[in-house]
């Protein structure tokens, strides 16, 4: 319940709509009521052959008659006038020696004709006093109405056709209404849903990058997508749905208690018996949502693996592999979410069972009941009517019971993405971010990954100049690509810092610090858009001109002018349909574009061919000139001009300097310049 009672403070950010939703919602329960009380003189009326109708009074309404009378007859002498006046009146009862007779009528069903009800409503006072408020409401609201129904003298037909074109209207303005409630309410929860999904989406893009690492992207995606519509449904319309509910019960619960407390009490005792397959359920429904949330997630994940990797299953002749695993997840995914829906529709069909016992047992009790004067047949009706009128409400709100299990179940799973602690944290006063002049340090600098106890970088120290072009050489594994994480601030160290120009790198804003630094990865990813639009990455107010400079620099404006809509030619999702040498050029154009004081190569030449290689090369060589350069490469004859060469090995700085200081020390560097070319033909 408390993963519930979260998901409904989402709403509350839009609490003036909300509220406004309450309040309507209230509104159409209290004409609900009106409209299922009008039934009484309906029922009444029916097979009454009387010139005259009238509505019963029972004993507890003639006896607060009489209060509030003596009452107004102390306050108010001039109501003896009145009284003397109606003494006068011709009646069956031939001497009124009591006033209090004219509300002990002699008759059936404890009827008042119309001169009684007449005299009583002058002798009535409008604020009687010495009577409690509930008493007072009691006298206004429903004793002054039957009473002036008495007073007009209604022929029987004519009440009849006279509630049902007052239900008419009533009807219509409470379904106007349920519709305004759809608008506040429902509208508040998918507000509060698509608030829910901005915050787990700004959380996903704060998670530590080993959270992806460890998790498949389609898991991701199922909470985002999957889990949020299924919290969708239950603080929106089923919220909705069950805030009316309630009103309607209460209302209508206060309704029946009116016409008869001790058979509403009797009622009452059945509604554990109602409810029983609610408690039964319940608990299997939100075993199987969540079940069956992990297992279409899972499923989720096959699918983009499967997509992605379309070329690598073909290749390997896997297809009848993949389609029994598909096979076999489709098919765990069916029988659980067939036993989700089925506990989600047995509970409210035996609760439905159950009521509908309940109320055949209340047509029994009736008869018991049954009272000429305090409980007539009309009123036995009309609270009848009303009681099943509550069944649907009462199936209702059983079903909204599974269902906040199910959406507890959803949001606990989102919750679980949300609550997760962010490792890298904003300055609390962020430093002003001014260009790099003098030098980049790493002082110290230890690092191990979360939930790890294996350091992966240790003592780090290196001081870079502004300007310099820094190779990082190494084994794979060594920590290379580790070392520029943490200088991009995908991680922070362990222990040391990295500092600009003797600035901690946390101490600025993240977005700022980023700003400033341009990477090329080893495994580029281009968006599914046109070719300009992934070039102007993060730049979208560039001019194409500026664009097409950053091609021709990257040696990409060739191959972009011989595609079908030149840039704006559609790439693929990932850019599949572009080669492993072009996708590479248009990252290093989109790199280039951002014009970034530090620039991280990792491996960015590893896909090109020999003379796209030579081309690309020139280009960075000019940029070089004007930035921070780090390079992390295989080909290690790519690196030879670097200012300085850093040699890794199990995440410790081993050696450092010139490429031919290096080659004459015959260490670790030279061994891995030796493999190199004897991998690469015609250069050994």
């Amino acid at each position: 319940m408390g993963v519930f009672l979260r998901l409904v403070k989402y709403s509350f950010r839009y609490r003036g709509r909300f509220l406004a939703g309450l309040g309507v919602a209230f509104l159409v329960a209290v004409l609900s009521a009106v409209s299922l009380n009008s039934f009484l003189p309906f029922f009444e009326a029916l097979g009454d052959k009387s010139a005259e109708f009238a509505l019963p009074s029972s004993r507890a309404e003639r006896n607060l008659m009489k209060k509030a009378i003596l009452a107004s007859l102390k306050d108010k002498p001039l109501h003896v006038l009145i009284l003397i006046e109606a003494l006068k009146y011709p009646s069956e009862d031939k001497a009124w020696t009591d006033f209090l007779g004219l509300t002990q009528p002699r008759g059936k069903e404890g009827k008042l004709d119309k001169v009684k009800s007449r005299i009583l409503l002058a002798l009535l006072p409008d604020k009687p006093t010495g009577v409690t408020d509930i008493e007072s409401f009691q006298l206004r609201q429903i004793i002054y109405w039957k009473l002036r129904v008495n007073a007009y003298g209604f022929r029987p037909l004519e009440v009849i056709y006279g509630v049902l074109m007052i239900l008419v209207p009533l009807i219509a303005l409470r379904l106007v209404l349920q519709i305004v409630t759809v608008r506040l309410i429902a509208k508040a929860g998918y507000r509060a849903v698509r608030d829910l999904r901005s915050d787990l989406y700004r959380k996903v893009q704060e998670l530590p990058l080993t959270f992806f690492y460890s998790q498949k992207s389609g898991v991701i995606l199922s909470r985002m997508i999957n889990d949020a519509e299924v919290v969708a449904a239950v603080i929106s319309s089923n919220l909705r749905d069950a805030i009316t509910n309630v009103f309607i019960l209460v209302t209508h619960f206060a309704v029946l208690a009116y016409l008869n407390l001790q058979l509403l009490l009797v009622s009452l005792i059945a509604v554990p018996l109602m409810l029983s397959p609610v408690t039964l359920f319940a608990r299997k429904v939100r075993k199987s949502t969540g079940k069956s949330q992990e297992y279409l997630a899972d499923l989720n994940a096959l699918l983009k693996e499967t997509i992605s990797g379309v070329k690598v299953i073909r290749s390997f002749a896997m297809e009848g592999y993949e389609a029994e695993q598909f096979r076999r997840a489709n098919q765990k995914l069916y029988w659980r979410t067939f036993k989700q829906q089925f506990y989600l529709r047995a509970s409210p069909n035996l609760v439905e069972l159950t009521s509908a016992v309940v109320a055949l047992g209340m047509l029994g009790l009736g008869a018991f009941f049954l009272d000429p004067t305090d409980f007539t047949g009309g009123q036995f009706m009309a609270f009848l009517v009303i009681l099943l009128s509550l069944i649907r409400p009462v199936i209702q709100l059983s079903g909204m019971m599974a269902k906040v299990g199910q959406g507890s179940e959803a949001g606990r799973r989102i919750f679980e993405i949300l609550d997760r602690p962010r490792d890298i944290e904003e300055a609390r006063h962020p430093a002003v971010l001014r260009p790099l002049r003098k030098h980049l340090e790493f002082k110290n600098v230890s690092f191990q990954y979360p939930e790890t106890d294996k350091l992966v970088l240790e003592n780090i120290n290196l001081h870079v100049e502004a300007g310099q072009t820094i190779a990082l050489v190494g084994e794979s594994g060594s920590g290379k690509s580790t070392l520029m994480d943490l200088l991009a601030r995908f991680f922070d160290p362990t222990s040391g810092s990295i500092r600009i120009d003797g600035t901690d790198i946390r101490d600025f804003r993240i977005a700022d610090h980023r700003s400033r630094i341009g990477i090329v990865q080893q495994e580029n990813f281009l968006f599914h858009g046109p070719v300009r639009e992934n070039i102007a990455y993060g730049r979208p107010e560039i001019s194409i001109r500026e664009i097409m400079k950053a091609a021709r620099l990257a040696h990409a404006h060739d191959f972009i002018k011989e595609l079908p809509g030149k840039y704006e030619s559609m790439i693929g999702e990932r850019g599949l349909n572009l080669s492993g040498g072009q996708r590479q050029r248009i990252a290093i154009a989109r790199a280039l574009l951002r014009d970034p004081e530090i620039l991280i190569l990792d491996e960015a030449t590893s896909a090109l061919d020999t003379q796209s290689e030579r081309l690309v090369q020139h280009a960075l060589d000019r940029l070089f000139r004007n930035r921070t350069v780090f390079v992390i490469a295989h080909r290690l004859s790519t690196i030879e001009k670097a200012d300085l060469i850093v040699v890794l090995s199990g995440g410790q700085i081993v050696d450092m300097g010139k490429h031919s200081d290096l080659m004459q020390k015959g260490g670790l560097y030279a061994r891995l310049q030796e493999i190199s070319r004897q991998a690469v033909p015609g250069l050994a």
